[in-house]
């Protein structure tokens, strides 16, 4: 009997957690702050590490340019017509995909996959500069 609980344990646990996971993490997250900033679009996935890994990076960067530029955060998986309308408008393809956008929502340009803070404060500082 404890052999069949530990089985099923071990099968049930693990999908009970993704869809925890999942239904918490798919929601869209817009941290849209002043409409005459531009905005930095940040297409993710819970599941993708490059995605994480750039989150980290943005939410170091974020506290300093936050009164400069919007940041907005959207799950890729989120099923919503919003998300899906965004990522049909912008190409998105994988994840992360970064696009840039002026004050007027204007793409300006758009990075696909992990970028290195460095460039990343760079690629900031000329949407911000113009």
């Amino acid at each position: 009997m404890k052999n069949i609980i530990t089985i099923l344990l071990i099968l049930v646990l693990p999908i009970v957690a993704y869809i925890y996971i999942s239904n918490n993490s798919n929601k869209t997250i817009a941290v849209t702050k002043d409409y005459n900033l531009p905005t930095i679009m940040t297409f993710t996935s819970t599941m993708c590490m490059d995605c994480q890994k750039i989150k980290s990076v943005l939410a170091e960067i974020e506290p300093e340019y936050s009164n400069k530029i919007n940041f907005e955060y959207i799950q890729a998986l989120d099923k919503s017509r919003k998300v899906k309308d965004a990522i049909k408008k912008y190409g998105v393809v994988l994840v992360p995909t970064i696009i840039f956008l002026d004050k007027d929502g204007k793409q300006l340009s758009k990075i696909e996959g992990f970028m290195e803070k460095d460039k990343l404060i760079s690629e900031i500082e000329e949407v911000i500069n113009g």
